[in-house]
């Protein structure tokens, strides 16, 4: 049998909160799921002729580059840690930086997309041991995220 919470569930903690994502070299991400309820309701209040401009494709390069950047950087990546540009660390996560970087680094961007993008990534649970999160870019405490368990058998 198939269980659909297992196969298809999602969190919606998670999807809003976002879970962290190791890129290598000690470098993690945190980033909310694409789609997500604050995510949507962000762009929704976008007015309607840049949103048209958007889902017509009727920006150039350069403005759908800004954009990308900024809703990435305001709705979708959370934080991060171990990450630097060009030798030096980058501050604790911020928007306003997240925005600039996401900006400058196309492939950096594309890659926070297609991990917002994962919907396995999203199907989590709060876990009641917060001590092996990774601290916040900030140096604060995180809401711990953990796989949900599978049931032993076939998924």
């Amino acid at each position: 049998m198939l269980d659909l919470d297992e196969k298809f569930g999602t969190n919606p903690k998670a999807e809003i909160e976002g879970v962290w994502q190791e890129l290598g070299g000690g470098a993690a991400v945190k980033v909310a799921r694409l789609g997500n309820k604050e995510a949507t309701r962000a762009y929704r209040k976008l007015p309607k002729a840049v949103r048209n401009a958007i889902d017509e494709g009727a920006l150039d390069d350069s403005q759908a580059e800004n954009f990308l950047a900024k809703y990435l950087a305001h709705n979708i990546l959370k934080d991060w840690r171990g990450l630097q540009d060009g030798g030096k660390e980058l501050p604790p996560y911020d928007p306003e930086v997240g925005q600039k970087v996401l900006r400058a680094k196309r492939r950096f961007r594309e890659k926070i997309w297609s991990l917002a993008a994962d919907d396995e990534l999203f199907n989590v649970e709060p876990e009641e041991d917060a001590k092996n999160l990774p601290e916040r870019s900030d140096g604060g405490s995180n809401t711990t995220l953990t796989p949900l368990k599978r049931s032993e058998g076939g998924n």
